[in-house]
Protein backbone atom coordinates (compact mmCIF):
# COMPACT_ATOMS: atom_id res chain seq x y z
CA UNK A 1 0.00 0.00 0.00
CA UNK A 2 2.75 2.46 0.99
CA UNK A 3 4.61 1.81 -2.30
CA UNK A 4 1.53 2.69 -4.33
CA UNK A 5 0.92 5.85 -2.31
CA UNK A 6 4.55 6.90 -2.71
CA UNK A 7 4.23 6.51 -6.48
CA UNK A 8 1.04 8.60 -6.50
CA UNK A 9 2.75 11.33 -4.49
CA UNK A 10 5.81 11.26 -6.76
CA UNK A 11 3.65 11.45 -9.89
CA UNK A 12 1.73 14.44 -8.54
CA UNK A 13 5.00 16.21 -7.79
CA UNK A 14 6.28 15.59 -11.32
CA UNK A 15 2.96 16.79 -12.76
CA UNK A 16 3.32 20.04 -10.82
CA UNK A 17 6.88 20.51 -12.10
CA UNK A 18 5.73 19.78 -15.65
CA UNK A 19 2.99 22.41 -15.39
CA UNK A 20 5.53 25.00 -14.23
CA UNK A 21 7.98 24.16 -17.02
CA UNK A 22 5.22 24.16 -19.63
CA UNK A 23 4.13 27.60 -18.44
CA UNK A 24 7.69 28.90 -18.65
CA UNK A 25 7.99 27.44 -22.14
CA UNK A 26 4.83 29.27 -23.20
CA UNK A 27 6.18 32.56 -21.82
CA UNK A 28 9.46 32.03 -23.69
CA UNK A 29 7.55 31.37 -26.92
CA UNK A 30 5.53 34.57 -26.46
CA UNK A 31 8.72 36.53 -25.79
CA UNK A 32 10.29 35.00 -28.91
CA UNK A 33 7.40 36.19 -31.06
CA UNK A 34 7.53 39.65 -29.51
CA UNK A 35 11.27 39.99 -30.07
CA UNK A 36 10.91 38.84 -33.66
CA UNK A 37 8.44 41.66 -34.33
CA UNK A 38 10.69 44.22 -32.63
CA UNK A 39 13.72 43.05 -34.56
CA UNK A 40 11.91 43.18 -37.89
CA UNK A 41 10.59 46.70 -37.22
CA UNK A 42 14.09 47.95 -36.36
CA UNK A 43 15.80 46.42 -39.36
CA UNK A 44 14.70 49.25 -41.68
CA UNK A 45 16.25 51.85 -39.39
CA UNK A 46 19.49 49.90 -39.16
CA UNK A 47 19.55 49.38 -42.93
CA UNK A 48 19.10 53.12 -43.50
CA UNK A 49 21.89 54.01 -41.11
CA UNK A 50 24.11 51.35 -42.66
CA UNK A 51 23.58 52.90 -46.09
CA UNK A 52 24.20 56.40 -44.76
CA UNK A 53 27.42 55.24 -43.11
CA UNK A 54 28.58 53.57 -46.32
CA UNK A 55 27.79 56.68 -48.41
CA UNK A 56 29.65 58.85 -45.95
CA UNK A 57 32.68 56.57 -45.82
CA UNK A 58 32.76 56.24 -49.61
CA UNK A 59 33.36 59.98 -49.99
CA UNK A 60 35.09 60.64 -46.68
CA UNK A 61 37.18 57.46 -46.24
CA UNK A 62 39.54 58.91 -43.64
CA UNK A 63 36.89 60.28 -41.35
CA UNK A 64 38.16 61.36 -37.94
CA UNK A 65 41.75 60.40 -37.26
CA UNK A 66 41.60 59.17 -33.69
CA UNK A 67 42.37 56.11 -31.65
CA UNK A 68 40.38 54.31 -29.02
CA UNK A 69 40.09 51.07 -27.11
CA UNK A 70 39.36 47.86 -29.00
CA UNK A 71 36.59 45.99 -27.18
CA UNK A 72 34.46 42.91 -27.75
CA UNK A 73 31.00 42.94 -26.14
CA UNK A 74 29.85 39.42 -25.28
CA UNK A 75 26.07 39.23 -24.81
CA UNK A 76 24.95 36.31 -22.67
CA UNK A 77 21.81 35.56 -20.69
CA UNK A 78 20.33 37.24 -17.64
CA UNK A 79 18.14 34.24 -16.81
CA UNK A 80 18.76 30.51 -16.74
CA UNK A 81 17.02 27.48 -18.24
CA UNK A 82 18.66 27.95 -21.64
CA UNK A 83 21.06 25.01 -21.71
CA UNK A 84 24.74 25.74 -22.40
CA UNK A 85 23.95 29.15 -23.94
CA UNK A 86 26.63 30.99 -21.95
CA UNK A 87 29.16 28.16 -22.06
CA UNK A 88 29.07 28.22 -25.88
CA UNK A 89 29.90 31.94 -25.81
CA UNK A 90 32.83 31.39 -23.48
CA UNK A 91 34.18 28.52 -25.58
CA UNK A 92 34.02 30.79 -28.65
CA UNK A 93 35.88 33.58 -26.84
CA UNK A 94 38.57 31.27 -25.45
CA UNK A 95 39.15 29.82 -28.94
CA UNK A 96 39.91 33.23 -30.50
CA UNK A 97 43.53 33.49 -31.71
CA UNK A 98 43.96 36.88 -30.01
CA UNK A 99 42.25 37.38 -26.67
CA UNK A 100 40.31 40.68 -26.86
CA UNK A 101 39.33 43.10 -24.12
CA UNK A 102 35.87 42.01 -23.03
CA UNK A 103 32.68 43.58 -21.75
CA UNK A 104 30.27 40.93 -20.50
CA UNK A 105 26.50 41.43 -20.60
CA UNK A 106 24.21 39.15 -18.60
CA UNK A 107 24.53 37.97 -15.01
CA UNK A 108 24.44 34.27 -15.93
CA UNK A 109 27.31 34.80 -18.37
CA UNK A 110 29.21 36.83 -15.77
CA UNK A 111 28.83 34.03 -13.23
CA UNK A 112 29.95 31.40 -15.75
CA UNK A 113 33.00 33.45 -16.81
CA UNK A 114 34.35 33.68 -13.29
CA UNK A 115 37.56 35.72 -13.14
CA UNK A 116 38.32 35.72 -16.87
CA UNK A 117 41.37 38.03 -16.99
CA UNK A 118 40.51 40.04 -20.12
CA UNK A 119 37.14 41.21 -18.75
CA UNK A 120 37.21 44.97 -18.04
CA UNK A 121 33.50 45.60 -17.41
CA UNK A 122 30.32 43.71 -16.59
CA UNK A 123 26.72 44.77 -17.21
CA UNK A 124 23.43 43.12 -16.23
CA UNK A 125 21.47 41.76 -19.16
CA UNK A 126 17.86 42.22 -20.20
CA UNK A 127 15.46 39.62 -18.76
CA UNK A 128 12.87 40.57 -21.39
CA UNK A 129 12.36 42.92 -24.33
CA UNK A 130 11.27 45.74 -22.03
CA UNK A 131 14.69 45.75 -20.39
CA UNK A 132 16.74 46.28 -23.57
CA UNK A 133 16.64 50.09 -23.29
CA UNK A 134 17.98 49.99 -19.72
CA UNK A 135 20.82 47.65 -20.68
CA UNK A 136 21.60 49.78 -23.74
CA UNK A 137 21.99 52.92 -21.61
CA UNK A 138 24.34 51.19 -19.17
CA UNK A 139 26.32 49.56 -21.97
CA UNK A 140 26.70 52.90 -23.78
CA UNK A 141 28.04 54.49 -20.59
CA UNK A 142 30.46 51.61 -20.15
CA UNK A 143 31.76 51.83 -23.71
CA UNK A 144 32.00 55.60 -23.46
CA UNK A 145 34.21 55.18 -20.42
CA UNK A 146 36.44 52.84 -22.42
CA UNK A 147 36.73 55.42 -25.23
CA UNK A 148 35.49 52.85 -27.78
CA UNK A 149 33.18 55.18 -29.66
CA UNK A 150 36.05 57.52 -30.58
CA UNK A 151 38.04 55.36 -32.94
CA UNK A 152 38.27 52.00 -31.25
CA UNK A 153 37.23 48.74 -32.83
CA UNK A 154 34.01 47.38 -31.36
CA UNK A 155 32.93 43.78 -31.92
CA UNK A 156 29.76 42.07 -30.68
CA UNK A 157 29.96 38.35 -29.88
CA UNK A 158 26.56 36.76 -29.42
CA UNK A 159 24.30 33.95 -30.50
CA UNK A 160 22.78 34.49 -33.94
CA UNK A 161 19.06 33.61 -33.92
CA UNK A 162 19.11 32.80 -37.64
CA UNK A 163 22.30 30.75 -37.77
CA UNK A 164 21.63 29.19 -34.34
CA UNK A 165 25.30 29.54 -33.42
CA UNK A 166 27.74 32.02 -31.89
CA UNK A 167 29.08 34.64 -34.27
CA UNK A 168 31.05 37.89 -34.11
CA UNK A 169 30.10 41.11 -35.90
CA UNK A 170 32.01 44.38 -36.17
CA UNK A 171 30.01 47.44 -35.14
CA UNK A 172 32.72 50.11 -35.17
CA UNK A 173 34.49 51.69 -36.95
CA UNK A 174 31.92 52.65 -39.54
CA UNK A 175 31.82 50.35 -42.57
CA UNK A 176 34.07 51.16 -45.49
CA UNK A 177 33.31 50.75 -49.17
CA UNK A 178 35.84 48.93 -51.34
CA UNK A 179 34.08 49.70 -54.64
CA UNK A 180 35.07 52.79 -56.67
CA UNK A 181 33.34 55.99 -55.53
CA UNK A 182 30.61 57.16 -57.90
CA UNK A 183 27.89 59.77 -57.71
CA UNK A 184 27.69 63.09 -55.94
CA UNK A 185 29.23 63.29 -52.48
CA UNK A 186 26.70 63.81 -49.68
CA UNK A 187 26.39 67.46 -48.67
CA UNK A 188 27.25 67.95 -45.02
CA UNK A 189 25.70 70.86 -43.16
CA UNK A 190 28.15 70.52 -40.30
CA UNK A 191 31.83 69.85 -39.93
CA UNK A 192 33.15 66.35 -40.57
CA UNK A 193 33.97 65.72 -36.88
CA UNK A 194 30.50 66.87 -35.81
CA UNK A 195 28.75 64.82 -38.47
CA UNK A 196 30.75 61.67 -37.81
CA UNK A 197 30.20 61.96 -34.07
CA UNK A 198 26.43 62.26 -34.61
CA UNK A 199 26.41 59.42 -37.16
CA UNK A 200 28.45 57.14 -34.89
CA UNK A 201 26.08 57.84 -32.00
CA UNK A 202 22.98 56.98 -34.02
CA UNK A 203 24.62 54.02 -35.73
CA UNK A 204 25.93 52.64 -32.42
CA UNK A 205 22.51 53.04 -30.79
CA UNK A 206 20.74 51.18 -33.60
CA UNK A 207 23.42 48.48 -33.92
CA UNK A 208 23.58 47.72 -30.19
CA UNK A 209 19.79 47.73 -29.90
CA UNK A 210 19.60 45.18 -32.68
CA UNK A 211 22.43 43.12 -31.16
CA UNK A 212 20.74 43.01 -27.73
CA UNK A 213 17.38 42.10 -29.25
CA UNK A 214 18.93 39.40 -31.42
CA UNK A 215 20.83 37.92 -28.48
CA UNK A 216 17.67 37.92 -26.35
CA UNK A 217 15.75 36.32 -29.21
CA UNK A 218 18.39 33.58 -29.55
CA UNK A 219 18.31 33.08 -25.77
CA UNK A 220 14.55 32.57 -25.77
CA UNK A 221 14.77 30.25 -28.76
CA UNK A 222 17.25 28.10 -26.86
CA UNK A 223 15.13 28.34 -23.70
CA UNK A 224 12.09 27.03 -25.61
CA UNK A 225 14.17 24.14 -26.97
CA UNK A 226 15.60 23.38 -23.52
CA UNK A 227 12.20 23.48 -21.81
CA UNK A 228 10.57 21.38 -24.52
CA UNK A 229 13.20 18.71 -23.97
CA UNK A 230 12.64 18.90 -20.20
CA UNK A 231 8.87 18.54 -20.64
CA UNK A 232 9.36 15.55 -22.92
CA UNK A 233 11.61 13.88 -20.35
CA UNK A 234 9.03 14.52 -17.64
CA UNK A 235 6.28 13.07 -19.84
CA UNK A 236 8.38 9.94 -20.34
CA UNK A 237 9.03 9.73 -16.61
CA UNK A 238 5.36 10.21 -15.79
CA UNK A 239 4.37 7.50 -18.28
CA UNK A 240 6.84 5.11 -16.66
CA UNK A 241 5.50 5.94 -13.20
CA UNK A 242 1.93 5.37 -14.37
CA UNK A 243 2.92 1.90 -15.54
CA UNK A 244 4.51 1.20 -12.17
CA UNK A 245 1.40 2.56 -10.44
CA UNK A 246 -0.87 0.23 -12.41
CA UNK A 247 1.36 -2.71 -11.55
CA UNK A 248 1.49 -1.66 -7.89
CA UNK A 249 -2.28 -1.25 -7.83
CA UNK A 250 -2.78 -4.71 -9.32
CA UNK A 251 -0.45 -6.17 -6.70
CA UNK A 252 -2.34 -4.25 -4.02
CA UNK A 253 -5.69 -5.61 -5.23
CA UNK A 254 -4.34 -9.16 -5.31
CA UNK A 255 -2.99 -8.71 -1.78
CA UNK A 256 -6.34 -7.39 -0.59
CA UNK A 257 -8.18 -10.32 -2.21
CA UNK A 258 -5.78 -12.80 -0.63
CA UNK A 259 -6.34 -11.18 2.76
CA UNK A 260 -10.10 -11.32 2.26
CA UNK A 261 -9.94 -14.99 1.28
CA UNK A 262 -7.72 -15.74 4.27
CA UNK A 263 -10.16 -14.04 6.64
CA UNK A 264 -13.08 -15.86 5.03
CA UNK A 265 -11.34 -19.20 5.43
CA UNK A 266 -10.51 -18.44 9.04
CA UNK A 267 -14.11 -17.46 9.71
CA UNK A 268 -15.39 -20.66 8.05
CA UNK A 269 -13.03 -22.76 10.17
CA UNK A 270 -14.15 -21.05 13.33
CA UNK A 271 -17.84 -21.89 12.80
CA UNK A 272 -17.40 -25.43 11.48
CA UNK A 273 -18.30 -28.36 13.96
Amino acid sequence: MSGYRDLVKHLRGLADIRAILAGMRTLAMIETQRLTRLRDSGQRLRAGLQQAAQDYRAHYPDGISSTGTDVSVVIGSEKGLCGDFNEELLRYVRALPAQPTLVLVGNKLIAAAGDLPQVVARCPGAPAADGVAIVLAELADTLGGLDTARGGRLMVIAHDPELRQVSARQVLPLPTVAAPVTGTPPRLYMSVPEFEAALVEQYLFAALTGALQNALLAENQQRVTHLEAAVRRLDERCALLQQRMRKARQEQIIEEVEVAISISEMASGAVSP
